[in-house]
């Protein structure tokens, strides 16, 4: 004997037993997709969080900046008539990282006030660095001072006499110095053509030095 579904009364309506079925078929059935829809977004979680990883972007690249001493001259007597203007290489060593002693304690108070070093001042840093490296030593220096244009000076006494060192970019040391010699010349405009940075050593108003910075940016 099969069971059936008896009609029924709803607000003064009455619904056949077939009605009844076929609604309550209708729910059935939409509960049903309802549960096979929620399995489905189950399953294709499981599969992308197991089975397919996710892809990682790279990170970014940073980077360091780079400055190398590429060349350093040295004019030892650029004014043949006079005996005190002979200096050898090492004194004129000596007075460049004199001077650039006195620079870094300039850039601590620079970095104190928040201000950020130039290149013109990491150019003259790394000239320290390397100076340093080949084991020389600053000595003692009076009034030091330094311009964003003219670079730096100091008084230091060089062979038991006092002298004024200036040292600073090419293009103003020409102007503050007497005529460069053959050699200096020469190596500033090499230095240039390389698109180097190019510095200048002078003390008393001739020019001793040349030195050509390079720089670049490195991947760390």
């Amino acid at each position: 004997m099969k069971n059936t579904i008896g009609s029924i009364e709803l607000s003064g309506h009455i619904f056949s037993s077939f009605q009844v079925q076929m609604a309550l078929y209708a729910i059935i059935g939409l509960i049903a997709v309802l549960v096979i829809f929620l399995l489905a977004r189950v399953v294709s979680s499981k599969k992308n969080s197991g089975g397919e990883k996710l892809v990682e972007q790279p990170p970014l690249p940073k980077f360091e900046e780079i400055f190398e001493i590429e060349s350093e001259v040295f004019e030892t007597n650029p004014y043949k008539n006079d005996p005190d203007a002979y200096l050898e290489a090492p004194i004129l060593r000596t007075a460049t990282l004199t001077l650039l002693v006195g620079l870094r304690a300039h850039l601590v108070k620079l970095a104190k006030q928040s201000e950020s070093a130039s290149d013109q001042h990491k150019s003259m840093v790394a000239i320290a660095d390397t100076l340093e490296a080949q084991e020389i030593t600053a000595i003692a220096f009076t009034q030091w001072n330094q311009s964003p244009i003219q670079g730096i000076a100091a008084r230091i006494i060089l062979q038991g006499k006092s002298r004024t060192v200036l040292f600073g970019p090419s293009v103003a040391m020409s102007k503050a110095t007497s005529k460069f010699s053959d050699e200096i010349s020469t190596s500033v405009a090499n230095a240039h053509a390389a698109g180097h940075i190019v510095f200048v050593l002078a003390i008393d108003g001739l020019a001793y030095g040349v030195f050509s910075v390079s720089h670049r940016l490195q991947e760390i």
